[in-house]
């Protein structure tokens, strides 16, 4: 019946067909979805009346604004005219909630920059992206609590490597998220005297994690059974097959990052040093 649902959906987009099997599909599958529908539901009803919701209008996102109470409010940070916040205002209005926009300059960019590199002086040029739009979007909410839709990437697969073939595990990713990102987000929001809830980490939740890439990517489509059980719960299919980028190159964040990057990461003394080094002995 699951698999029904979704070949109907599916196949009236732009997306083919996703069985190509027997008519029963993968019951497997189809219980997993079908259980993670009542999970979502489930963990969403822990999110506090009046939270704030980091929403780029991606399915990670519209799922925890489309369970939550409606006293929860709905926000993007971009640089403006870019995509994530056409993508957000596009979702918010499909799914009926208020949207507020977060606009951000070049400045407010690179100063929140630097206060995470403050927080964590060895962070990457790749991390410090999505940590950027983390900490405009703390800085603008008026609520004490920010609802995030961290770990969804990690847990269903929704990295465009895994794309690439069909074997591959996401254990690197998880113990990234639990040993480095979630620490450092929770010091980030700490010093802005923020909390920060993340629903997909919950237990029930988490436990997709330890299913195989073959579980989550179905016929080219990744994070199969997120989407899926989105569908089932009744996130508007156009949300549900929306493909987009990252936050941290959604809002227009990393572009700017990119262009400060030797402002932000100086060459030292010894790093210079070194590198006249080795052009000397070439």
């Amino acid at each position: 019946m699951i698999y029904g649902i979704l070949n109907y959906f599916l196949a009236h987009s732009d997306w083919v067909c996703i069985l190509k099997s027997d008519e029963s599909g993968n019951p497997e599958v189809e219980e997993l979805v079908s259980r993670l529908s009542l999970l979502l539901k489930q963990v969403t009803l822990k999110i506090p009346g009046g939270a704030a919701i980091s929403f780029s209008g991606g399915l990670d996102s519209s799922i925890l604004l489309y369970l939550s109470h409606s006293s929860a409010h709905a926000y993007v940070v971009g640089i403006p005219g870019s995509k994530d916040i056409q993508s957000a205002m596009d979702s918010a209005a499909r799914l009926h909630r208020d949207l507020s926009v977060v606009e951000v300059s070049e400045y407010q960019v690179l100063e929140a920059a630097e206060k995470i590199i403050v927080i964590d002086p060895g962070i990457t040029m790749r991390d410090l992206g999505f940590e950027t739009v983390l900490y405009l979007t703390l800085s603008g909410i008026r609520e004490d609590t920010l609802v995030t839709g961290q770990g969804a990437d990690e847990i269903f697969y929704g990295y465009h490597r895994f794309l690439s073939g069909s074997s591959g595990t996401n254990d690197s990713n998880i113990r990234k998220l639990l040993y480095t990102t979630i620490p450092r987000e929770k010091k980030i929001a700490e010093s802005l005297h923020k909390r920060i809830i993340a629903p997909y980490l919950e237990d029930g939740i988490f436990e997709y994690s330890s299913l195989g890439i073959d579980k989550h990517i179905i016929e080219g489509i990744n994070k199969f059974m997120l989407r899926s059980a989105a569908l089932l719960i009744g996130v508007p299919r156009e949300i549900c097959i929306k493909e987009k980028k990252a936050a941290q190159y959604g809002s227009g964040v990393d572009r700017v990052l990119r262009k400060h990057k030797d402002r932000l990461f100086p060459i030292t003394d010894r790093d210079e040093a070194s590198t006249s080094s080795r052009k000397s002995q070439d």
